[in-house]
């Protein structure tokens, strides 16, 4: 068809307004903020349990959904910025154990598909695949059947939805003779998800368990963990280009930087939710923390941003606070320099030892806050409070509780340190929690936490004390940069490393082994935008390292092998 200048002009000029008004109304940024380390409770104070779950998104709403501490019902909770949970109720009831389960949403029946491990014979190593169908995501979800699948029991299992609507099941088969698994099984679902049509690939692997599927740029990865119950372990994958295969054949694992005991950050995979936005996609790590070898990594679920170097190897760094933009599929660590009360004068109603109010607001609380917290006395009338040093807008307060806690308290804004205002009042507090509460924007020079009940038998115990103003919306031409790192770049070649910084920043890169060890820092210091080098230390011997440099918008890393 020909075009007219009159049209094209036209259409250029359609095109410019469209544009103009998405950018002013409504590309703004809004982060959801992720939290590790502490503990995690639903609206009303109870503990969540959703062992060996599964997120979804469903319209606007996220539902996490798992088993009890006894591994038999299914929960449910629902939550619009992942930080406040509301507990939807038991969704299937069951009288043996059952977990390992995904719920997946089919458009053409409209029906909601739990598909679960479903143990018949009195043993959890005995199991089949099991079928709960809801007309809602948040149930309840009536039980339909289990069944054999291929005529064998099943290990761990969980269901992949991939992009063309086709679901698929992976799973172990489980050898009731050996009484052990056997195999790594990736097989096609039925059009309505219920049944199973053909196997499509299979590995003879037995010492692998908490399978899942994620997809990355049209690369498909098969994760697993080690055959270790409930501890931590490693996990690996292999990978193809297409579901159908040709899949590899040797296991890779994660990489982990920092991460000395190679233990998937001292947990289990449980499974990976994509962020699905317009500008990229968030893979989202979740595991499943049994147990705590390290005491500063707390909390029974862990969620991780996971990058992948230019090879397509994964990458699982370790952040206790990040935020998602799940509309544009964007992520970024939470800068320190938000925090209104970083350094800024902090005062209490009374401290025990060492354990001064200093302590909520130091520059180390930002990466070793474990051993750097205050501590009142104890009687239940306690205080601590933050002077910003002048008036500022401030519209939201993160306090990180160790297990002597505030069951009570109030968060209180003044701007002559006399006369004070709620913002925030519960009676539901904590241990080892995070209170992230986002209130009207207000203006403030002091900020305080009120205790009037305390919980454990100890005084209050703060290990930081966070003030924010997230009232403005960071614009998507502010955040992309970073979260797309178009600009931030590593790479390695002959000894030399050769990086670039999109704008002034302070910069560090260091070096670390396979295993997550230190050994050494090529640079630490302020940078302007632009191209530099650094050389790789002579003492560096043979094997694969990796880069890790930090410059204020997250963490690039560049994988290389010295020979």
């Amino acid at each position: 068809m020909k075009v007219s200048g009159i049209q094209r002009n036209s259409f250029r000029w359609f095109m410019a307004t469209v544009l103009l008004v998405v950018s002013a109304n409504v590309l703004q940024a809004k982060w959801l903020t992720i939290h590790n380390d502490f503990n995690q409770y639903d609206t009303e104070g109870n503990p969540i349990r959703t062992r060996s779950g599964d997120l979804d998104k469903f319209g606007d709403t996220f539902y996490w959904y798992g088993c009890d501490q006894r591994m038999t019902n299914q929960t449910c909770y629902s939550s619009d910025d992942l930080i406040h949970w509301k507990n939807e109720g038991v969704m299937l009831e069951a009288t043996r154990g059952t977990n390992r389960m995904d719920v997946v949403y089919n458009e053409s029946t409209e029906t909601y598909v739990m598909v679960l491990k479903w143990e018949t014979e009195g043993t959890d190593d005995w199991c089949k695949r099991g079928i709960a169908t809801s007309p809602s995501p948040a149930g309840p979800y009536t039980y339909q059947f289990d069944s054999l699948v291929f005529g064998t029991h099943t290990g761990d299992m969980s269901v992949f939805k991939d992009d063309d609507g086709k679901a698929y099941f992976c799973y172990e088969v489980w050898d009731k003779s050996a009484n052990r698994t056997t195999a790594q099984v990736i097989a096609l679902m039925t059009s309505d998800y219920i049944g199973l049509e053909k196997k499509i690939q299979s590995w003879p692997d037995g010492n692998r368990e908490a399978n899942l599927i994620m997809k990355r740029r049209g690369m498909y990865y098969y994760m697993t963990s080690g055959m270790m119950g409930i501890d931590p372990t490693e996990t690996r994958y292999w990978t193809a280009p297409k579901i159908e295969g040709p899949w590899t054949t040797q296991l890779v694992p994660v990489i982990a930087p920092g991460d000395v005991d190679r233990k998937s950050w001292d947990t289990q995979c449980d499974f990976v939710f994509p962020f699905k936005g317009t500008e990229d996609t968030v893979q989202m790590y979740c595991g499943d923390r049994w147990k705590r070898p390290h005491n500063e990594r707390g909390g029974d679920y862990v969620w991780l941003p996971i990058t992948f170097t230019p090879r397509d190897s994964v990458v699982i760094d370790y952040y206790q606070d990040w935020e998602v933009e799940p509309d544009l599929g964007l992520w970024r660590p939470i800068d320190k320099e938000r925090n209104l009360a970083l350094g800024k004068t902090a005062t209490a109603s009374s401290e025990s030892g060492g354990n001064t109010a200093g302590k909520v607001n130091d520059e180390s609380n930002w990466r070793n806050y474990f051993n750097s917290k205050w501590v009142s006395g104890s009687g239940d009338q306690q205080w601590i409070s933050i002077d910003l040093g002048k008036e500022m807008e401030i519209n939201r307060v993160i306090l990180k509780w160790d297990s002597s806690y505030a069951e009570s308290f109030s968060i209180q804004v003044s701007t002559d340190n006399s006369s004070w205002d709620d913002v925030f009042t519960t009676d539901i507090g904590r241990p080892r929690s995070i209170t992230d509460e986002t209130f009207e924007k207000t203006t403030a020079r002091y900020v305080r936490m009120n205790g009037t009940k305390k919980g454990g038998s100890n005084g209050y115990t703060l290990f930081d004390f966070m003030v924010l103003n997230d009232s403005v919306s960071t614009p998507v031409s502010q955040a992309l940069q970073p979260m797309v790192r178009r600009g931030a770049q590593i790479t390695c070649a002959n000894g030399i490393v050769r990086y670039s910084i999109a704008s002034a920043h302070a910069v560090k890169i260091d070096v670390v082994d396979g295993r997550g060890k230190l050994l050494a820092v090529l640079v630490d210091g302020s940078r302007s935008a632009g191209d530099y080098t650094a050389k790789l230390p002579a003492s560096l011997g043979r094997g694969m390292f990796v880069l890790r440099m930090t410059d204020g918008t997250g963490m690039h890393t560049e994988q290389f092998v010295r020979w």
